[in-house]
């Protein structure tokens, strides 16, 4: 006896017509799924045109918190939409109720060779320790300690703030905590913030009338 059936053409999925229920669920679910993988990839796409255009309105590093805690909304958007890792794909994700309700740093300094050992630029590369002499020992950029504090609802229990931070560029290394006090050591990088470069080259022109002071 023939058996008919119909096949699924977004899936491969073969369903027999004793199964047309679950056959129509199907689709709906996957209907579900494809519009659903539309809104975050529309976010996604939106969010890197928005971020490129707030940094370049951004010319103090010192800026950067207050300016993180004003669109946090866009920024935690974006971090649901965003595939980190396989683990805070499925569970990390923010929901609503979470709220930045601090964000401070302190000790930020700026070097011109800020250690690429854990973190780099967006468009750069790591070296561990400076150990090839082919690849970039460093890159400018300020270095420094911040504190942060995110109010979830009692029924979220991940620690998604890191995503947060390093989604905008700012780039975290060692430290951690619970969602409602962390800290962590951090570097932001010259290269993912174009709207600090006249502040860079202010600074450098600075060092080099000085220096020249003191030869003369």
């Amino acid at each position: 006896m023939r058996v008919q059936v119909r096949k699924c053409r977004f899936t491969g999925k073969i369903f027999e017509e004793k199964d047309l229920k679950k056959y129509a669920t199907h689709l709906r679910n996957l209907r579900a799924q494809r519009t659903e993988q539309f809104k975050l990839d529309k976010v996604k796409a939106t969010f890197k045109v928005w971020l490129r255009k707030e940094k370049k309105n951004i010319t103090d590093v010192n800026d950067i918190p207050a300016w993180f805690l004003k669109n946090q909304q866009m920024i935690m958007d974006a971090c649901n939409a965003t595939k980190f890792s396989e683990e805070f794909y499925r569970k990390d994700k923010f929901v609503k109720g979470d709220k930045f309700v601090k964000l401070e740093w302190s000790s930020v300094r700026y070097k011109k060779n800020a250690s690429n050992s854990h973190v780099c630029p967006d468009k750069g590369t790591k070296n561990w320790c400076a150990k090839n002499p082919d690849l970039p020992t460093g890159y400018k950029g300020w270095e420094g300690h911040l504190n942060g504090s995110l109010s979830r609802p009692k029924n979220a229990y991940s620690y998604p703030y890191s995503e947060a931070l390093n989604i905008v560029g700012i780039k975290t290394a060692s430290g951690g905590g619970g969602n409602e006090s962390f800290g962590y050591g951090f570097t932001v990088f010259l290269d993912d913030w174009p709207g600090l470069k006249h502040t860079v080259d202010l600074m450098e022109q600075d060092e080099i009338v000085e220096k020249l002071k003191g030869v003369r």
